[in-house]
Formats: C-alpha cells, structure tokens, sequence
C-alpha cells in the first residue's frame, strides 16, 4: 500500500486553496505543479466529499469546502482513493484461504489490522492548517 499520486495531486490542490481565495483549474496546477490532465477528475472527487466547492461559468473557479482547521490527510486520501488498505485481507468481506482452511484467526491479519489503525490515526491526528502553516 502506498498514497497514490492521486492523493498526492489532491492534497497539493488542497494547499494551493489554503488562503481561502477561489482559483481555478489552471491557476492550481500551475501553483503546485499538478499535471492539468489529472486536476478535473481529482478536484470532482474533492467536490463529492465537501472538501472543495466548484463554481462553474465565467468568474468560476475552485475554493475550499470546509475549513483546514478541520481537514485532514485522511479526509483527503479517503476522498480519492477507493480504497486505502494495508493488505487486501483487510477489506470488508474479504474471504482469507488460511483462517478458512484452519480456523484460526491469522496473526498477520491481526498485526497488519493493528498497523493500519495505528496509520489511519496518525493521518487523522494533524489537521491540513497545521500542516500548510
């Protein structure tokens, strides 16, 4: 598992709304260096989860949903990626061959579960205003 480059474009967008003026979509990817063909796509993901607003016509633009003080990496990892697990076996429903076949519980099951909680803690303990300041 690792943060996708689309988490990583997300959360350098993010940065560029931080001093809450509106931007558009050429302005964002020219600040942060985001490749224009991946911004409209990642900055409807943010929309759909409330993280950014989307104002379209002319004098559009981009601005933030909600405020930094609130955000975090997590929020924004989770907005756009699908899925963001350590193991496949972590997923709801995952079916796992070894618990099955020898029922018992799988000890890397467990660590691996103990480990994402501990990462998913750490990228909810900061907020993005700590972070960008």
């Amino acid at each position: 598992m690792m943060i996708t480059r689309e988490s990583d474009y997300a959360v350098r967008m993010i940065r560029a709304l931080k001093d809450g003026e509106q931007l558009t979509i050429e302005q964002i990817c020219r600040k942060e260096q985001v490749p224009r063909q991946f911004a409209y796509k990642i900055l409807k993901k943010l929309e759909k989860a409330g993280l950014v607003r989307i104002r379209r016509g002319a004098g559009g633009g981009c601005s933030l949903g909600r405020g930094l003080d609130v955000l975090t990496l997590l929020d924004v990892i989770r907005a756009t990626d699908e899925e963001f697990f350590l193991n496949p076996c972590l997923k709801q429903g995952y079916r796992c061959e070894y618990a099955e076949g020898s029922g018992h519980n799988c000890l890397v099951h467990c660590e691996l579960a103990r480990v994402q909680a501990i990462l998913e803690r750490e990228l909810q303990h900061r907020t993005l205003a700590e972070l960008f300041c």
